[in-house]
């Protein structure tokens, strides 16, 4: 055998590593490398997570042993002569609406708002928000493509159930651009408090990593045996990935752009741009969060929107069910009896009305169900008593499209870890004089929590002063603030479900639930139609 050469152990190429970029650094390649506990997990700061990062897709939860059932697996007269009453005209109520309608089921949805659609909400000019205590008229001018879709916004490729609706009712879908790398990440602690343009931190990220493991592999730095060959064909692959060169060495791409690419125009293509160190990039678990997000199962960089506004969608259900629905509609008790189940409510007048069912499917999230009068079992009353939603906030302004005139961005979202967290473009209109931006959006935690106190205006004033840090515009040029705190909606109380569904998941005696806060996509409409084809399977079985 040929002399062999000293492998570094991989306990000593980690503290070579955390020599030259820091702990931090060091800690986020362990990380990468699949070697380490990610960060996120490993924070003692929830508070810096929640306001700072997307929420966590949940962890998988069973949802009943019928999960798998859809349109086509029941039989086709299941409902004949069957009534059943739907609490809430949102996506999980109106999908089990129209499927039970065509199982022969006699349905009656009642809708406690003048509309439906549920969370599904796109605001245009004189559409009226009432929150808690405060009122808001959208003041956009009238145009198609000047709308402010303030709850669900985009649509994953893999969403095939809200999909094939869809293509079924005819809705048109554009481009959603989640990730671009043109657009701006901020933090007021890094870089002199500049926004810094995406691609630059990008590549420069892939090309400190990519450096850091050909250096070892040609060192043969690391624990593992690799052939001659193994070694080449690696290295080869880590000079693609970030852009090395011959000698393995990272000194910058033309990936990350040139000087002045935030300003309009690229007069200054060829130029280069001095990279930025490991160390600067890793001091700061906020750029790994921005970096990493669109990989996500659920936040891919392209997804889907409708044209025109996402409840063209809800629309489209509404036209399908819209005998059966009885809008203003707002539940006062939930009762069971000897034959199924009677639901009290106030119609639009005000005056006491009722309905009797043999089934009842309750997609009335469970912030609000806890205020309702009933007489669930004990352990699903618990259930609905505990269970936690989010503190979203939506904030959008009218303005003249300076991200495009300015600036070169077109479509895509902008983060900072400032509270407002995230600033979107529109992804239509392009070109056109004015659009809608969105200023902020909250997901939940204390910066939530905190605009949802705010008065609306204040929330704006907030939301302008904070959006100003990456583009000075919003001060002057944004104008027709409106935004959605949807813990403060009264049929709402809440963005969407975050608790682990348990027993919600199985029947009260005929009574059933439903709602994206029930399914394993919490949070998506994707979710709430599986929950209704669950809540729909339940019923069946049950005879």
């Amino acid at each position: 055998m040929g002399k062999h050469t000293p492998r570094m152990a991989r306990r000593e190429f980690l503290a070579a590593l955390g020599a030259e970029a820091g702990g931090a650094a060091m800690l986020r390649v362990m990380s990468a490398l699949g070697i380490a506990t990610p960060l996120a997990a490993c924070s003692s700061s929830s508070a810096d997570t929640a306001t700072t990062a997307p929420p966590a897709a949940p962890a998988p939860t069973p949802v009943g042993r019928f999960s798998t059932a859809r349109p086509g697996d029941w039989d086709a007269n299941a409902g004949v002569g069957r009534t059943v009453v739907i609490l809430g005209a949102g996506i999980a109520g109106m999908t089990a609406a129209y499927e039970m309608q065509r199982l022969g089921f006699d349905c009656t949805v009642l809708e406690a708002q003048a509309a439906a659609g549920g969370r599904v909400k796109t605001l245009r000019r004189g559409d009226v928000v009432t929150e808690a205590g405060a009122t808001q008229t959208c003041q956009f001018d009238a145009g198609d493509s000047l709308y402010f879709n303030a709850g669900p916004s985009r649509i994953a490729q893999h969403h095939e159930l809200l999909l094939g609706y869809c293509s079924e009712f005819g809705v048109a879908l554009e481009t959603f651009t989640n990730a671009n790398h043109g657009a701006w990440l901020h933090s007021p602690a890094s870089f002199g408090g500049e926004p810094q343009v995406a691609r630059r931190l990008i590549a420069d990220t892939r090309g400190n990593i990519a450096r850091l493991l050909a250096t070892a592999i040609n060192q043969n730095a690391l624990d593992q045996e690799l052939t001659a060959a193994d070694r080449s064909a690696i290295v080869q692959l880590l000079g693609q990935f970030g852009d090395l060169g011959q000698d393995s060495g990272y000194g910058g791409s033309a990936r990350a752009g040139f000087p002045g690419q935030m300003d309009a125009g690229s007069r200054r293509r060829g130029e280069s741009l001095s990279p930025r160190q490991l160390q600067r990039l890793a001091t700061d678990v906020f750029w790994e969060l921005r970096l990493s997000f669109s990989q996500g199962f659920e936040q891919q960089p392209t997804m889907l929107q409708p044209v025109g506004g996402m409840d063209r969608i809800a629309s489209a259900f509404e036209a399908r069910v819209q005998n059966d629905l009885r809008y203003e509609a707002t539940v006062t008790e939930i009762r069971k009896t000897a034959a199924g189940v009677r639901v009290a409510y106030t119609d639009r007048f005000g005056a006491p009305a009722a309905v009797e069912a043999d089934f009842c499917i309750v997609t009335i999230p469970a912030s609000v169900l806890r205020g309702i009068a009933s007489d669930f079992s004990a352990g699903h009353q618990a259930e609905i008593d505990t269970f936690n939603y989010t503190a979203a906030v939506r904030v959008a302004f009218q303005s003249r499209r300076f991200w495009e005139q300015d600036h070169n961005i077109y479509g895509g979202i902008s983060w900072t870890n400032q509270e407002i967290t995230q600033v979107w473009y529109p992804n239509y209109g392009f070109g056109s004089d004015s659009g809608i931006v969105l200023g902020a959006y909250i997901f939940d935690g204390p910066a939530g929590t905190r605009f949802s106190d705010l008065s609306p205006a204040q929330r704006i004033d907030a939301t302008l002063a904070q959006a100003s840090a990456l583009h000075p515009q919003f001060q002057g040029e944004a104008l027709h603030g409106i935004g959605v705190a949807w813990r403060n909606m009264p049929f709402a109380l809440g963005g969407w479900g975050t608790s682990s569904p348990g027993v919600l998941l199985t029947p009260d005696d005929r009574i059933v639930f439903a709602g994206e806060h029930l399914s394993i996509l919490q949070g998506w409409q994707e979710g709430a139609i599986l929950s209704a084809y669950q809540a729909i399977d339940t019923i069946v079985q049950l005879g």
